[in-house]
């Protein structure tokens, strides 16, 4: 075969080829000399993780067996502490298992309204029919939960209020918004207030006091955080004492196995 005339014929497809080529040997080496210095790093990066971990402190089996049983032993005093000073959660004002926390919002705070204002105007006692309840139903299941454990609180302080002759109790409000105590100590409880005034007309207020101090000492907390007793109206011959407290739950638990 005459070449000159095989080279006039494939002149441009040879070039071609052979520029494909030369292109991709160079791209090979520029991969190939990326590929290696990666790898070097990474092998490097592999060799300081492995002496930092030998020249750590490692927790030893022992060690975390010691600090699972100190960390149960703290559950067992937050608990502790909680049933001292946190009000109870009464089962009723619980959300049962199985059961809408919205359904059974709506069907308690009914049976509260009719149960527990009907109950005080027989003992000629006026009670805020909202008992502290926000206009509108809250429909998340911790604002449901937030919202009932202030109620528990409300429902006990009426009974104790009515019981020692109070005439009226007015103005209750559970805040909705929950409030963490901020400074230097700070609080992981999610606390809830509740205010409410409560009246005395031609009844001392002092019996009301002793009962309500005497809960909270004999292990039965209702969360009081505030206390204020109002000038005597002799004119209308009443007393108003004004009432502040603080629901709250503890924490969610730390898994022992996070430890591991």
């Amino acid at each position: 075969m005459n070449f000159d005339a095989f080279w006039q014929t494939h002149r441009r497809f040879i070039m071609g080829m052979a520029g494909g080529l030369i292109l991709f040997f160079i791209l090979l080496a520029i991969s190939g000399g990326g590929s290696k210095e990666r790898l070097s790093k990474a092998r490097s990066s592999i060799s300081r993780s492995g002496r930092q971990m030998q020249s750590s402190q490692l927790y030893s089996a022992n060690q975390v067996s010691t600090l699972k049983e100190r960390l149960e032993e703290l559950r067992v005093r937050n608990k502790l502490l909680a049933d001292r000073n946190l009000p109870a959660f009464r089962a009723r004002f619980q959300v049962p298992q199985g059961t809408s926390p919205a359904q059974h919002y709506i069907s308690l705070s009914g049976e509260m309204r009719d149960e527990l204002i009907g109950w005080a105007l027989r003992r000629n006692c006026e009670v805020d029919d909202s008992l502290g309840l926000p206009p509108v139903s809250p429909s998340q299941p911790q604002q449901i939960d937030r919202v009932l454990r202030g109620l528990d609180v409300v429902d006990r302080i009426v009974h104790l209020a009515v019981d020692f002759g109070a005439s009226e109790v007015d103005k209750v409000r559970i805040a909705q918004k929950r409030q963490h105590r901020s400074g230097r100590n700070v609080s992981p409880l999610d606390i809830t207030p509740i205010t409410l005034e409560v009246t005395f007309a031609r009844t001392s207020i002092a019996p009301f006091l002793t009962a309500l101090l005497a809960e909270q000492g004999a292990g039965r907390p209702l969360g009081l955080t505030g206390l204020e007793i109002l000038p005597r109206n002799d004119k209308r011959m009443e007393q108003k004492v004004l009432l502040e407290f603080g629901v709250g739950a503890l924490p969610a638990p730390v898994d022992a196995e996070d430890l591991q």
